[in-house]
């Protein structure tokens, strides 16, 4: 019983010291994700993407709270861009 648990322990240091001592910018991955960009962006028509008008009356409702703020986003949403 005491050389199952020696061995037992023996394989646990084993598998974490390498851990444990592991340098940190090798374990550190560079982060690949999307570049939001302040770009809009436009369809054929010429009309903004939701995505878009959403972030421009979000933009413009700041300093607004509550039915207010509500009120200012579901008018500024429902213009139409000519």
């Amino acid at each position: 019983m005491k050389t199952l648990s020696a061995l037992i322990l023996a394989a646990i240091i084993g598998i974490a010291a390498p851990v444990a001592f592991a340098d940190d910018t090798s374990a550190v991955k560079a982060r690949t994700g999307k570049i939001q960009t302040a770009a809009v962006t436009t369809d054929a028509s010429g009309k903004l993407s939701q995505q878009d008008k959403m972030r421009q009356c979000a933009k413009q409702a700041t300093g607004k709270k509550g039915p207010e703020r509500k009120a200012f986003m579901k008018g500024c949403l429902s213009k139409k861009k000519a």
